[in-house]
């Protein structure tokens, strides 16, 4: 059989043309570092690897996600942080200001002190972030959550955050959970009520709690002290029933004693005052009133300092008035050892949130390289396989080339010479 000389022209070059293809593609796989360059080189590892790589991407959301909410959190810490040492302080001015030995012009002093004190919770109640939104307002951003006088004008809606694919995560708190609530299980409160001019000087410890079991959830009481005793009515303006100190029920009204305590409904508290003065308080008509209630129901920041500084600036003549001082320097204790307690509790919530960013920083850093390490393995080049078919495909090339130049030589006047 006869093979003419355009057949073995075209055997060559074709022969050539698929060496010359093969190591172009090993070249190619070489400098890219892909196994799988092209989608066509391997279907099944291509589709695989996109599906990966948009996990990839989505983890890489989740993680940019955290970073955010990281940073607002982290802010907040800082801002609570402040607010901590600024209520510090105020406890420890309010305990100055129930030395006894204070002159009206000390007290004067204090009620400066306090208002610098007001000013700076103020400012941190209304602290930014970074992009100029307000931290405290809620979904609110953009206006200023509290107003001079103290009063809230954000909403109570927190800003919600998708940290990973099953986790909506609050990345702020609102104004009204740090600077006018309390955390669950704080101490109930004691206020007069009475005016200085017409109450007696009567002051009061407490209340305590000591039975939970008897305690009434959410309940308020009013307790009246006047010439008949002493007489305790619930919201609803019913008596309530008081023990002594053994637990026995006394007989209403209750017949004033200095340092006397009465227990009620699992609370005790302890009345101090002139018993000469009680009992002459019929011919004048004074009588004083406390209000007790729940520390939600005056836990207020902004509206506390406000009442006693009014207290501090208050000039002291009467026993009268020295008895509604020592008072309102009681409530004033427990309502800022209920709000220090509560910002306390919304740092724990902050710290425990900041605690789960992390572990969940950790789960997606392990999950990116499983991602990543799958990905590799469906498409990444081999370098120790690939520079073997390099050399075989660069020599395969050569031999190619070789084979047609000597056959392309070839013809019959070559045997004739």
């Amino acid at each position: 059989m006869r093979i003419s000389t355009q057949t073995l022209y075209a055997q060559g070059v074709n022969s050539m043309l698929e060496q010359q293809a093969a190591f172009s593609k090993v070249s190619e796989q070489l400098a890219s570092g892909k196994r799988v360059v092209n989608p066509s080189d391997d279907p099944s590892a291509a589709s695989q690897a996109v599906t990966i790589s948009q996990a990839q991407a989505v983890n890489e959301q989740f993680s940019d996600s955290r970073t955010t909410a990281r940073n607002t959190l982290s802010l907040e810490e800082s801002t609570l942080n402040q607010v901590t040492d600024t209520i510090t302080r105020v406890q420890s001015l309010i305990v100055q200001a129930g030395n006894g030995t204070l002159s009206d012009s000390d007290r004067d002093a204090l009620a400066t002190e306090f208002e610098g004190s007001r000013d700076v919770l103020l400012g941190l109640a209304n602290s930014t972030d970074g992009n100029g939104n307000y931290l405290f307002g809620g979904l609110q951003g953009d206006t200023a959550p509290f107003a001079e006088d103290g009063t809230y004008r954000g909403d109570d809606q927190q800003r919600q955050q998708r940290v990973d694919s099953s986790r909506l995560m609050e990345v702020n708190h609102t104004g009204s959970q740090i600077f006018a609530g309390v955390a669950s299980g704080s101490q109930s409160l004691a206020i007069q009520t009475s005016s200085r001019e017409s109450s007696l000087p009567i002051t009061f410890k407490g209340p305590e709690l000591i039975d939970s079991s008897a305690r009434v959830d959410g309940a308020s009481y009013t307790i009246d002290i006047d010439a008949t005793g002493v007489t305790i009515t619930d919201a609803d303006g019913a008596d309530v029933t008081m023990l002594d100190g053994d637990g026995d029920p006394l007989a209403s009204p209750v017949a004033f004693r200095d340092g006397m305590t009465l227990a009620f409904n699992g609370l005790s508290m302890t009345l101090s005052g002139d018993e000469q003065q009680v009992l002459e308080a019929q011919a004048s008509g004074k009588a004083t009133q406390l209000v007790v209630e729940e520390g939600e129901a005056s836990a207020e920041v902004f509206a506390n300092l406000d009442s006693l500084i009014t207290a501090l600036a208050t000039p002291i003549e009467t026993d009268e008035d020295q008895a509604a001082f020592d008072n309102a320097i009681a409530s004033a204790s427990r309502q800022f050892r209920n709000s220090l307690d509560n910002v306390l509790t919304v740092r724990a919530d902050v710290g425990t949130k900041l605690n789960e960013l992390d572990a969940l920083d950790l789960i997606g850093d392990d999950r990116e390289i499983n991602y990543a390490a799958t990905r590799s393995d469906l498409i990444d080049l081999d370098y120790n396989a690939a520079i073997s078919d390099y050399s075989l495909a660069q020599v395969g090339l050569q031999a190619s080339q070789q084979a047609f130049s000597e056959i392309s030589s070839m013809s019959l006047f070559d045997y004739l010479r």
